[in-house]
């Protein structure tokens, strides 16, 4: 992660800097000979989407011990429902993670042909 990248901004809002920073480059930009700038954009890109994944991963952690100690009180009975939902959000995020990953290794590669590694 540089802090020296103009495009690296609001760290805390990874998802909403990873879309403007998408929607900033070329379409298929992987196919495209990258200016400069667009390197700059593209390794913004690759570093919010590892700091998405992260909180992500931390987040789906964080509420598996809740539910495990959901599950185990017995004074706070577990609904069908909210673990119906929790699993809900936990499928849609893994999906998120599993683009997360295939984007971040193939502008990674993407950078290394240009001689910009993130």
């Amino acid at each position: 992660m540089s802090l020296a990248n103009p495009h690296f901004t609001s760290i805390d809002r990874a998802p909403y800097e990873l879309a403007r920073l998408l929607q900033g480059l070329p379409p298929r930009f992987e196919l495209s000979k990258l200016t400069a700038e667009q390197q700059l954009m593209a390794n913004a890109a690759v570093d919010h989407a590892a700091n998405y994944n992260t909180a992500v991963l931390g987040g789906i952690e964080a509420i598996g011990h809740l539910l495990f100690s959901a599950a185990t009180n017995e004074k706070w009975p577990l609904e069908q429902r909210v673990a119906a939902d929790v699993g809900a959000l936990l499928s849609a995020l893994a999906v998120q993670a599993q683009y997360l990953r295939e984007f971040t290794a193939a502008v990674d590669a993407t950078l290394a042909r240009h001689g910009g590694a993130a």
